[in-house]
C-alpha cells in the first residue's frame, strides 16, 4: 500500500515538472544586432572630435561653464555654455560603448563598453584631452535594450576572441 502511495505521488511529481518545460514557446533572441570593436580598437577609441548633433542625450553634467551631455553608444558632447543664453556646441569625445558618464574635478568617468576609462579634461579649452586611467573589464558587456536573448554566436565565449560589444542596432 505504501508503495502505491510513493509512485503515485512520484508519477504526480513528475508530470508537474515536465509540465514546467515548456517546449510551445521557444527562446526569444533579440531584435538588436551587436556591433562589436576589438580591445585594440576600443582601447584607442577615446578621441576628441569635432561637434556632432545630439541625438539620443543621456546624463547632462555642468562643469566650469562647460555643459557635457552624454550621447548613448556614442560617446561626450562638450557645450561651452559661457554666455549661458547661446549655448556653443563646441566638440565631441567619441567614447564607443557609452552608457553613463559622471565628472568629479578635471576627470570625466565614463564606461568605454566594458571599460572604465578616466579622461582628463583639465586642457579641454585648449582642445585637448587625455585618457589618464582605463580600468579593463570593470562593467559587464552592454545587454540589447529589448531584455531578450543574445544569440549563441554573440555570447562572449562563442564568437572570435578579442572583441567586444559596443552597441546594439535595431534590425
Amino acid at each position: 500500500m505504501h508503495k502505491r502511495k510513493y509512485l503515485s505521488l512520484l508519477l504526480y511529481f513528475s508530470m508537474v515538472f515536465m509540465a514546467c518545460i515548456d517546449e510551445k514557446h521557444p527562446v526569444h533572441y533579440t531584435d538588436y544586432e551587436a556591433i562589436l570593436l576589438s580591445r585594440e580598437s576600443l582601447e584607442k577609441s577615446v578621441q576628441l572630435l569635432a561637434k556632432q548633433n545630439i541625438i539620443t542625450p543621456g546624463k547632462l553634467y555642468y562643469k566650469d561653464n562647460y555643459i557635457f551631455i552624454s550621447e548613448k553608444y556614442k560617446g561626450v558632447h562638450v557645450i561651452n555654455n559661457s554666455n549661458p543664453s547661446h549655448p556653443l556646441n563646441e566638440a565631441f569625445i567619441s567614447v564607443p560603448g557609452c552608457v553613463d558618464m559622471a565628472i568629479k574635478e578635471s576627470a570625466l568617468y565614463v564606461d568605454n563598453a566594458v571599460d572604465l576609462a578616466v579622461i582628463d579634461l583639465s586642457d579641454i579649452k585648449n582642445g585637448k584631452i587625455k585618457v589618464a586611467k582605463r580600468i579593463r573589464d570593470a562593467f559587464p558587456e552592454l545587454v540589447p535594450p529589448d531584455g531578450l536573448e543574445v544569440p549563441e554566436k554573440i555570447k562572449k565565449g562563442s564568437r572570435a576572441s578579442g572583441f567586444v560589444i559596443v552597441e546594439w542596432k535595431k534590425l
